[in-house]
């Protein structure tokens, strides 16, 4: 975002402010708003200012055949096709999206009589970015820019009320961003709280023996032993994992290493890779999110390589365009990770009048999907009210988040407790406005609506994308930050959790010649779901009202369930052992191109002998039937800071680990 400190002076001209500057006969309006949208104000009401320097635009093309990529992404993600794991290559996927030459021509013609130079562009060419003085942006599109103030966060952003275009170009431009997208930043930031000290437990007499000190606080060890997690390390050539950070997000490699030295003794090499975009750097001390992902990824998906995608703000406009250029970045790259983990997510609501920016940005984590990559992304913690808690929506309708709502990608809500293991309140979960429902989901999301009944009707799309599709814990992680021992509540917390356990059967199919499992819905709402611990009780909720029900099979809070490793590499390598012996038959290509606001709440331990507690209760979760085998052939804000606590150790829980 642009400091409001940094904003310059401009001209006294006559203008309507954030209306178009000049009147062009061939101008079409594009969009326009008529009045500032809710939540933000004008940084100068009396005439346009916008900071000194270059303003960088994204401009987006129409993909000429987005219907074939979405196709091809649930062919080879659908278990019973027989293209199950025929991954797509890179310029297979790169042709599908292409625009169309006709739509470059008019653009590229468009922007040299106007003496613009495009200053990158996507993979496929889809979309490329400019970088023009304010002045010439407002003659290009018939705009008048100036700085507006989201008032939640006091964060700055340059818009104009409304924008044209030629009418020679219109029909070849899906976006251009920033310009009329008056979206709030990513919730982000944790809000710390103090929890009390935990008591001595004796061990869970559970059926899979999981330690009673894990219904007080989550360690890599607990979710091993609750989710059947193995700590074999995986060695499988060409594995990878990655996670995205924004916003100054920092993974510190001495908290990791302190952690782990606590938490998982048997890694001795864990560390991670860091892949810098818009000048993001890892340096210096570390931050609540960044470190929980990190230290739950490379601490639970062990020995996989795992980098942290750490996104700056050399964008000029932060979050939105962080999106973009994190997601272009990796579609660049010949071989992308094979999973990726997000925690930062938006309101819906402000993309209902960029639909086209929201489909470019999904149909990219469809691009990722169909060469292998499996997405996932944090639900959001505000139950049925957004990523974050508020009250905004009490009486009128739910808020689901975006990008969850995207169809092509996995969203990961939360549990806690384990006995049994419940529903978290603060899971986000419903159904989208933007996006419809795909066909993968439509029995099991029939099903819950059939179970609902009238239950909060009217407050929802029920013919939206319903979602998290799954769910791990997601309360009480025991994180190691600047040296001081935090304890974590979030989505944030699950999604990479879920992460690794996909790294990990990732490992096991690689080393089984199989393909890696790529998008993950189709799967797991057809065969997937067996492999699951169902939760059936909590709910999420918000708006004023008690949100929607967990209930058996799948629902808007925890989707269609936790993981049970075994069960699931039983299901997608054919054997239970196929993580050490790789004997599973081999289902063909290898994938990737012949290869193969946060969501979290954090707390501080308040002594020195103190245990971070949770309000969950201690057993074994919910099991699911057995599995049979795939048959596949080759696919915010910190309201004060934390009381820290030094020399805490992390609980040692019973037993060996497995």
């Amino acid at each position: 975002m642009v400091a409001a400190g940094l904003l310059a002076l401009a001209s006294l001209l006559p203008l309507a402010l954030g209306r178009p500057s000049a009147v062009h006969s061939d101008f079409v309006v594009r969009d326009q708003h008529s009045a500032v949208p809710l939540g933000f104000f004008n940084a100068h009401p009396h005439f346009p200012f916008v900071p000194p320097g270059m303003l960088r635009l994204t401009i987006g093309m129409p993909q000429s055949n987005a219907t074939g990529l979405q196709a091809a992404l649930l062919d080879v993600s659908n278990p019973n096709s027989e293209n199950y794991g025929h991954h797509l290559s890179k310029s297979e996927v790169e042709q599908l999206v292409a625009p169309k030459p006709e739509s470059v021509k008019a653009v590229t013609d468009w922007l040299g009589k106007n003496g613009i130079t495009p200053d990158s562009a996507s993979a496929s060419g889809d979309m490329i970015t400019i970088q023009v003085p304010a002045d010439k942006a407002n003659a290009l599109l018939n705009a008048n820019f100036t700085t507006y103030v989201y008032e939640k966060t006091n964060s700055t952003m340059v818009r104009t009320l409304a924008y044209s275009l030629p009418a020679a170009v219109q029909d070849h431009v899906a976006f251009v961003y920033p310009t009329t997208q008056f979206i709030p930043p990513v919730a982000r930031k944790a809000a710390f709280k103090i929890v009390q000290s935990a008591r001595s437990t004796k061990r869970s007499k559970s059926k899979r023996a999981i330690d009673a000190k894990c219904a007080q606080v989550i360690t890599p060890e607990c979710l091993q032993q609750i989710y059947n997690i193995p700590s074999t390390p995986a060695t499988a050539a060409g594995n990878s994992l990655a996670v995205s950070g924004f916003g100054g997000e920092v993974a510190n490699a001495d908290d990791l290493k302190d952690f782990l030295s606590q938490a998982r003794p048997d890694i001795t090499n864990g560390t991670f890779d860091v892949l810098a975009v818009d000048g993001g750097t890892d340096d210096g001390q570390g931050t609540t999110e960044a470190s929980l992902d990190i230290q739950y990824t490379v601490g639970l998906a062990t020995n996989v390589p795992t980098t942290f995608v750490t996104v700056g703000d050399q964008n000029q406009d932060g979050d939105l365009t962080g999106f973009l250029d994190i997601i272009n970045t990796l579609l660049k790259q010949d071989n992308p990770p094979l999973v990726l983990t997000t925690s930062f997510g938006f309101d819906e609501a402000p993309f209902a009048q960029a639909q086209d920016l929201a489909n470019t940005l999904c149909n990219a984590y469809a691009q990722l999907g169909a060469r292998g990559t499996s997405v996932l992304f944090a639900s959001g913690d505000g139950g049925v009210s957004g990523p974050q808690s508020n009250d905004a929506c009490d009486g009128g309708p739910f808020s689901p988040t975006f990008p969850s709502g995207c169809p092509f990608l996995t969203s990961v809500g939360s549990t806690q407790g384990i006995n049994p293991e419940t529903a978290a309140p603060f899971s986000s979960g419903g159904f989208s406005n933007i996006f419809a429902q795909p066909d993968y989901q439509a029995d099991a999301v029939a099903g819950y609506l059939k179970t609902l009944g009238n239950t909060n009707k009217g407050l929802f799309n029920a013919t939206g994308r319903a979602f998290p599709d799954v769910s791990t814990q997601g309360v009480q992680f025991a994180i190691e930050v600047a040296g001081q021992v935090q304890g974590v509540d979030g989505t944030s917390a699950s999604s990479p959790t879920f992460a690794s356990v996909i790294a990990l059967l990732n490992d096991a199919r690689l080393n089984a010649g199989q393909a890696p499992l790529g998008f993950l819905n189709p799967m797991l709402y057809s065969q997937g779901a067996a492999a699951l611990n169902d939760i059936t009780s909590g709910s999420n909720p918000g708006c004023g009202t008690d949100g929607f029900p967990a209930v058996a099979g799948w629902d808007p809070v925890t989707g269609l369930g936790t993981p049970d490793f075994q069960k699931l590499l039983t299901l997608l390598t054919g054997s239970a052992a196929g993580a050490q012996n790789g004997t599973a038959a081999q289902d063909g290509a290898a994938g990737q191109d012949g290869a193969a606001g946060t969501n979290s709440t954090a707390s501080a331990a308040p002594s020195d002998s103190a245990v971070l507690s949770a309000t969950a209760s201690d057993a074994a979760p919910t099991a699911s039937a057995s599995a049979s085998a795939v048959d596949a052939t080759p696919s915010a804000s910190a309201s004060a800071e934390p009381k820290k606590h030094k020399g805490f150790k992390l609980p040692k829980l019973a037993g060996k680990q497995q």
